[in-house]
């Protein structure tokens, strides 16, 4: 954990503080800092938990989802959104959680520390992928966020920006696989006895019993398929991202041999980005 975080942790924990009060301590609080974004695509495993964990002790680091469980204990902020939700068994010192949801999202276990809401989008052109309004949905103009899609387009970018970071580097951002109806992630195995657990759960009728069962069971949940054409769109508009960042003096770098984001995009390696 970043002795920055360290030191916001009280704050952004207290659960009788508002948002904004939240917000307002993170602004511009890492200014001139690199934050590392560790997402759940298969490159993140380029890397073992043991090494990653090494590697980014006492460094910014957001973790999108499961990918917590390659830095757990050493990083800064969970992003989550109501997709692909498991139950998360913090060790040493726990994360920030932030968590996303929209109206008509399916039920999730797990409280956060800052609470974002995504608003029903009224049209598929609505995606910020689509529309490229980096700019109308800044922290500074509204905790609410955007369709994205992903976590990473709605928070994890922003958040950066809202510190005021001068360097963003990620790894496991690999956006997916061209003509495929699931996201690829790093943890898609599945064992025998998850099997079995899944196997049970879907002979629970009721949307809220089941995902209580399968988050107890510590077992993924709320997992989606992808519109067709997500793909490119999210890989399409790595290059605005990219080029709305450098607008705002952050530069951006991309660990991972087989992301589909645009090739402008440097890549690059952890050890090559450490402070």
């Amino acid at each position: 954990m970043h002795p920055t975080t360290r030191k916001l942790f009280p704050l952004l924990t207290d659960p009788k503080k508002s948002i904004k009060e939240k917000l307002d301590g993170l602004q511009g609080a890492y200014e001139g800092q690199t934050v590392f974004i560790l997402a759940c695509g298969p490159s993140l495993s380029e890397y073992s938990p043991e090494k990653l964990s090494e590697l980014m002790k006492d460094q910014c680091v957001m973790v999108i989802k499961q990918a917590l469980d390659f830095v757990n204990g050493v990083s800064d902020f969970l992003l989550l959104n109501s997709w692909n939700f498991r139950r998360y068994d913090f060790t040493g010192e726990r994360p920030v959680v932030i968590k996303e949801h929209g109206p008509k999202d399916p039920p999730v276990f797990l409280g956060s520390d800052i609470e974002l809401e995504v608003p029903t989008p009224s049209d598929l052109q609505d995606q910020l992928a689509l529309s490229k309004r980096f700019d109308d949905y800044t922290f500074e103009k509204s905790p609410l966020r955007p369709w994205g899609p992903g976590v990473l387009y709605e928070i994890g970018f922003y958040l950066a920006y809202h510190m005021r970071v001068k360097k963003i580097v990620t790894l496991g951002w690999d956006v997916g696989v061209k003509n495929s109806p699931q996201m690829p992630h790093f943890y898609d195995t599945t064992s025998p006895e998850v099997a079995r657990i899944l196997k049970r759960a879907k002979a629970i009728d009721d949307v809220a019993e089941r995902n209580k069962m399968l988050h107890e069971a510590g077992v993924t949940y709320n997992r989606p398929k992808i519109i067709p054409e997500e793909v490119d769109v999210c890989a399409g508009v790595s290059g605005d991202w990219y080029d709305w960042l450098k607008l705002q003096g952050i530069e951006l770098k991309a660990c991972s041999s087989q992301s589909m984001i645009a090739e402008r995009i440097p890549r690059t390696r952890i050890e090559n980005e450490l402070p």
